[in-house]
């Protein structure tokens, strides 16, 4: 992580600068959201399911300077409009990049904790992906917020089945550093290996949407687990049977929901001990459900269209917001001026 960040300083990156990233779970990009922030730079992590034409887009709109690509995937970037692509890899030129660091500790060019430290892109469903700009402070605050709902500490051992694109991995990426946990890098998720994995690793966390809950769960390899195993879900609503199938094995599932606006996870299912004695099949229905605000965040309100408190009777729709914000649509700022680490404002929940 010092290397990468000397390196990058002295090809001339400069404060505010984006350096991309299009890479699988590897530790490359783990390293990179440590190496680039402390070179002062800005991480621009992309979504390695896009198509070319939609990379390119990203590229441009970000204004990244350098780009780093795994190997498996540099055919996706071979007339990237960068100053600098480097190839990471068997063969590729980035180890190289790497090893031509000089000695010392790189130049320190932070202004404030409300200096950007990644840019993380939205799927882009009603039209072109939106930027997401992540600050140092709100960053570190959610960070934190995660390893707590999560029950992260120096004995954890988080196994990387969510995509560290994807809003830093949830801000997993800090997280699991920062209470000094043990990282498993796993390229892909085959769940014959992440069961391999779990027994090898002794893996104690691990991150997904549903769908990866399915896919493990449906697996030959499935099986009763010897130690728990935390496990925290999004992505799209679990469905109770889903919940209750992966929880039988002796998972343990966080339900969280969140946006790429709000570094990842916001809000979290969070479980009443009124609820321990009930069958299965009826707390895996309580489990379905969202949610209250985490540690770090505002408190949540579901509201019309017109701003006012729907009705808490479990069948009106209406649009989150948290408390004493206002709703609002486009490109946000991840500022956490608030104290709390998230935005002023948020998107309307769809």
């Amino acid at each position: 992580m010092r290397r990468l960040a000397v390196a990058l300083q002295q090809a001339g990156i400069e404060h505010g600068d984006r350096v991309a990233f299009l890479a699988p779970n590897v530790t490359e990009l783990l390293e990179a959201h440590f190496g680039v922030p402390r070179a002062g730079a800005v991480l621009v992590a992309i979504n390695t399911r896009l198509m070319p034409e939609e990379i390119a887009y990203i590229l441009d709109h970000s204004g990244s300077r350098v780009l780093v690509v795994h190997e498996s995937l540099a055919h996706l970037v071979e007339d990237a409009a960068v100053e600098r692509v480097l190839v990471c890899g068997n063969g590729g030129d980035y180890e190289e990049f790497l090893a031509s660091a000089g000695p010392g500790e790189p130049e320190d060019r932070l202004a404030s904790e409300d200096d950007t430290i990644s840019v993380n892109y939205t799927s882009g469903t009603t039209g072109r992906p939106k930027g997401v700009m992540y600050t140092h402070r709100g960053a570190y605050l959610n960070a934190l917020s995660e390893t707590l709902h999560a029950k992260l500490d120096s004995r954890s051992v988080y196994l990387w089945t969510l995509p560290m694109f994807h809003c830093n991995g949830w801000c997993f990426t800090w997280g699991v550093t920062a209470v000094g946990a043990t990282h498993v890098c796993l390229p892909k998720v085959d769940p014959a290996l992440v069961w391999q994995l779990i027994e090898d690793e002794e893996i104690t966390h691990l991150n997904g949407a549903p769908t990866v809950l399915v896919m493990l769960t449906s697996d030959d390899a499935a099986r009763p687990l010897a130690s728990p195993i935390q496990v925290t879900t999004a992505g799209a609503p679990p469905p109770p049977a889903v919940i209750e199938r992966t929880e039988a094995l002796g998972f343990r599932i966080n339900h969280v929901y969140g946006l790429t606006e709000t570094y990842g996870p916001i809000t979290i299912c969070e479980w009443n001990p009124d609820w321990d004695d009930l069958v299965a099949e009826q707390r895996a229905r309580l489990k379905a459900r969202q949610g209250l605000h985490h540690v770090t965040a505002d408190l949540v309100r579901v509201v019309d269209p017109e701003l006012r408190d729907v009705p808490r009777r479990r069948r009106d729709l209406g649009r989150g917001c948290h408390e004493g914000q206002q709703c609002d649509e486009g490109l946000l700022r991840g500022r956490g001026r608030n104290g709390r680490g998230v935005p002023r404002r948020l998107v309307p929940f769809r």
